[in-house]
């Protein structure tokens, strides 16, 4: 043991000898001798113009490097007019957008101000929304006199909410500003995702919730509401006696994202696995009530209900089996009805009731897929699908390199009968980009929002606008980088006949001002 302890002693020190003999590299050596440059954080003069102006940028010790200075709007590169003692000239170039400015000389960066770009697209100045709500705000419905609901995962819309919380639901005027008239008490429990209108103006609104102002516990992720907000209730005999109940009485066992209406009839997609109804007038012997006891059917992702709630068994079910058929093979995305009642589903599925879907399928209105819609398909997950009745065209935005064999990067447009519509050619995408929601316009412009920086060789984030060729709508550039994500792009018209467009879901701000997930943009 004395020995082991000696030779340790003496390993110790002679590591410890070689690390103090050692002599590292001074990290500071040979640095890079100051550029004596300044580019002043300073507004510009001016500072906000349109494409093509010479912006004047102040600044100090530029003119000894005229030679080897870059100009960058945004990352996106400018002309440089004249540089002189007191700073720079640079022209505003086509691809610029609103964001900072910067001075490269070399592999050196210098950060200047904040330049805002002039441009076709902005917030729209007749919107009185300035604050917006405090979370998601995932579907709206308008009704005929231009007010309009929202709905999603918020409890505060305009700061209204801090005394009482507004629960996921609230009615706004056409221009944004918040109107009391709307009788959903306590709202909902839950997210509300999706909703749509009955024949009789009563609204159906789905999502992951169970209660709805004084209706604890008593609904399954949808429900159907009188046009003032409140539930549509009815009188039921239960084992305790009368009691007043939604009258919509079905549901899921998971959240409803999207729901339709045809012929009276609801279809609904999302990720549930079973059709749940309460059984009323029957104890369950356990706590001697019957709001517990729940009627379940086995059903997959796809549903069909009647305006009561009831099952719709003649859509997609195995009546010998008593469940539905397997439907899609993984998780619908979104979804799209035609005007026959036709549904389009998208997203990460490949079959369809066991039949090839791949990542897209038509469904006929007995819930069996209508073949070959989308051709050969995508080769990767469709995120949205969207509908423009003007253009008649859909346009699906995700994160596929092809679709029906062909390249077309992550957005296609197609026809009524499935087939591509080969005028949009989107530009090649990064491996990391994903594009979330692509909406055309009635005059033919694509909004399109998701996660990139890049759109071709020019800098775009989050948010751009194209023309219906897929290249970048000149004059759309006044966005700034837009972090977030849409779930709907609503458009209007206003009383000079611009085109507006309500955006609405989890953002911050646009074009660098600050409001969050609803605003109503204005195209000139």
């Amino acid at each position: 043991m004395k020995i082991l302890a000696y030779i340790l002693t003496v390993s110790i020190a002679l590591i410890a000898c070689s690390k103090k003999d050692k002599v590292y590299p001074d990290p500071y050596a040979g640095g890079r001798a100051p550029l004596g440059v300044t580019l002043s954080t300073d507004a510009p003069a001016p500072s906000e113009a349109a494409v093509g102006t010479v912006i004047t940028f102040k600044g100090s010790g530029l003119l000894s490097h005229k030679d080897s200075i870059h100009f960058n709007f945004n990352g996106e590169a400018g002309e440089i007019v004249a540089v002189d003692s007191t700073g720079i000239q640079v022209k505003v170039p086509a691809t610029a957008s609103t964001g900072v400015t910067s001075v490269s000389i070399g592999d050196q960066v210098f950060i200047g101000p904040v330049f805002k770009v002039k441009g076709n697209l902005d917030i729209d100045n007749t919107w009185k929304g300035v604050v917006g709500s405090s979370s998601w705000v995932n579907d709206l419905y308008r009704f005929s006199d231009g007010r309009i609901l929202l709905i999603g995962d918020f409890l505060d819309y305009e700061h209204k909410g801090v005394v009482k919380p507004i629960g996921r639901i609230v009615l706004i005027s056409k221009d944004g500003e918040i109107d009391r008239s709307l009788q959903s008490g306590r709202g909902s429990d839950g997210s509300l995702s999706t909703i749509g209108a009955l024949p009789s103006g009563k609204l159906v609104v789905g999502g992951s919730f169970a209660s709805y102002d004084i209706h604890l516990a008593e609904m399954h992720n949808i429900t159907v509401l009188n046009a003032n907000g409140s539930i549509d209730s009815t009188v039921v005999n239960t084992f305790e006696g009368k009691d007043t109940v939604p009258a919509f009485n079905g549901g899921t066992d998971g959240n409803i994202s999207r729901v339709f209406v045809h012929e009276n009839k609801i279809t609904a997609v999302g990720s549930f696995s079973y059709y749940e109804q309460y059984v009323y007038g029957i104890s369950d012997y356990l706590h001697e009530r019957d709001s517990l006891v729940v009627d379940s059917i086995p059903v997959r992702n796809l549903i069909r209900f009647f305006p009561d709630g009831s099952l719709d068994s003649s859509f997609n079910y195995n009546t010998a089996l008593h469940r539905s058929n397997d439907g899609a093979n993984g998780p619908i995305a979104d979804a799209c009805m035609q005007d026959d009642g036709k549904l389009i589903i998208v997203g990460r599925f490949t079959r369809y009731n066991g039949m090839d879907a791949p990542y897209i399928a038509r469904i006929n209105t007995d819930g069996s897929l209508d073949q070959g819609f989308g051709g050969a398909g995508a080769d990767n997950t469709i995120a949205s699908i969207r509908y423009n009745a003007t253009t008649q065209r859909f346009v699906l935005a995700g994160v596929f390199r092809k679709f029906d064999g062909v390249d077309h990067h992550g957005l296609v447009m197609l026809k009524t009968d499935g087939t591509v519509d080969p005028q949009l050619t989107p530009l090649p995408m990064a491996t990391d980009v994903s594009y979330r929601l692509a909406q055309q316009l009635n005059n033919g412009l694509i909004v399109v929002s998701g996660y990139f920086n890049k759109y071709g060789n020019v800098h775009r984030s989050g948010f751009m606008v194209l023309n219906p060729d897929g290249s970048l709508a000149a004059g759309y550039n006044n966005t700034a980088d837009f972090s977030g994500s849409l779930t709907k792009v609503f458009e209007t018209t206003n009383s000079s006949g611009q085109t507006q467009t309500l955006i609405t879901g989890l953002f911050s701000t646009f074009n660098r001002v600050q409001i969050t997930n609803v605003v109503r943009l204005l195209f000139k």
